[in-house]
């Protein structure tokens, strides 16, 4: 005989949240004696299929040297972010000094790596934690790369140098709650005033958003019906994070 809790159902999922929520942070090394610690990262020894072979002499350099900085300063620290859901920014200066940022792109303190050096940086990032790897895609492939290709001589000039030291985040909003990625249903609005452009809308899922300082977003120009990309800063008025 099953005998039905006098709790309401909301109250019962409310207790079994926060009785998760509440403990404390879970020693992996205890839960799962078997597993290799963050801290001592497996060495990457295979290339099978000789790849090495086929990058030039600053490509495996560059893959070395990024190999090198997360291994040391990335894989030891990421379990407790992990368990706190948190971002260590405490490593965001010793990525800007990889000289990664803007990857492709040539000019205004960007690299200009090659396309294969910009990929294998990335793959470097993801191999020891998939959470860095975005932060710098979102960064440099899709904010500043927007920027570098539709946006003015004057932006350039002005976002690239702090932005490719990681001195400043970008962030890219396209996603919204209702549509998702599909840029056919975007219901962000733009609307041209004096003095600039008024922006009204919803985006959700963007990576980078909450802590950054350049914000390039996408929005319906109610004039034209175009999509339009705008560079928002992050104290603009009515923005909230």
């Amino acid at each position: 005989m099953t005998i039905q809790s006098s709790k309401p159902q909301d109250d019962q999922n409310k207790d079994s949240k926060s009785l998760y929520f509440d403990r404390p942070a879970l020693d992996v090394s205890v839960a799962f004696p078997q597993a290799t610690p963050a801290s001592i990262f497996p060495p990457c020894t295979s290339d099978y299929y000789q790849f090495a072979d086929l990058l030039t002499p600053e490509e495996q350099a560059l893959r070395l040297k990024v190999r090198e900085c997360v291994e040391r300063d990335v894989a030891p620290i990421m379990t407790k972010y992990w368990e706190k859901a948190g971002f260590p920014f405490e490593i965001v200066p010793k990525l800007g000094a990889l000289n990664i940022a803007g990857g492709t792109i040539k000019d205004y303190g960007c690299p200009g790596l090659s396309v294969t050096a910009s990929a294998l940086a990335t793959a470097e990032l993801a191999r020891v934690d998939a959470s860095c790897s975005t932060f710098i895609l979102v960064h440099s492939s899709l904010a500043m790369l927007t920027i570098s290709l539709c946006g003015s001589e004057i932006q350039k000039q002005k976002y690239f140098p702090s932005l490719a030291k990681l001195d400043t985040i970008a962030c890219w909003g396209l996603t919204e709650p209702d549509y998702g990625s599909d840029a056919s249903g975007l219901r962000t609005t733009a609307t041209k005033v004096e003095g600039g452009w008024v922006i009204e809308g919803q985006k959700r899922w963007i990576g980078n958003s909450t802590f950054a300082d350049v914000l390039v977003i996408f929005a319906r120009n109610k004039d034209t019906n175009q999509i339009n990309g705008f560079i928002v800063k992050k104290n603009a008025p009515g923005l909230p994070r």
